[in-house]
């Protein structure tokens, strides 16, 4: 008699279940109060971090990154409005920089040791302010940068050296007379 009943009431689920609808039912659900009964730090806890990260293929996750796309969306400027410049300047090892910095082929290809071994004593003098000229080129240029990285206005520029522009701003030039053209 008991395989009966069972028989019969697993038939009876069955018919309930097929005349079920499923959607009808869970559009009556209120998502918003069965939500508000389940405790998420509980099921958090539950949860294997170390299981889910060894599981992890970090190698095909990068292999998937495209670093141009991230370096492309980078805001450089928003970057270094946030950044403190004299930290990173003083942080920078400048003795590390000049040791790295091949002198022999700087001199090679500014053609200057030829210059230098096929001159007179007055190609040698003309080699000679060439270097200069270069050195003052080359300390223009630094000091360029240098006032970029700072974020300085060209306004707020060094004018030179103290000594040079105090010398030059005593400089007496002696008026033209009247009508002449400078």
């Amino acid at each position: 008699m008991e395989q009966l009943v069972e028989s019969i009431a697993q038939r009876v689920v069955g018919l309930v279940i097929e005349a079920i609808d499923v959607n009808a039912l869970v559009s009556k659900v209120d998502m918003d109060a069965l939500l508000a009964n389940v405790d998420v730090d509980a099921i958090v806890s539950k949860v294997d971090v170390d299981g889910l990260i060894d599981r992890v293929d970090v190698e095909k996750i990068i292999d998937r990154v495209d670093v141009d796309k991230i370096v492309g969306r980078v805001d450089v400027e928003k970057i270094i409005d946030r950044v403190d410049v004299q930290k990173i300047i003083d942080r920078v090892d400048i003795q590390g920089i000049i040791g790295r910095v091949d002198i022999d082929a700087l001199v090679e290809q500014t053609e200057l040791g030829t210059i230098i071994a096929h001159s007179t004593s007055g190609v040698a003098s003309e080699a000679l302010d060439l270097i200069r000229a270069q050195g003052v080129g080359l300390d223009d240029f630094v000091a360029r940068w240098v006032n970029r990285i700072l974020r300085r206005k060209s306004d707020d520029w060094p004018k030179g050296p103290p000594a040079l522009v105090a010398s030059l701003a005593t400089v007496d030039v002696p008026a033209l007379p009247e009508g002449a053209d400078r």
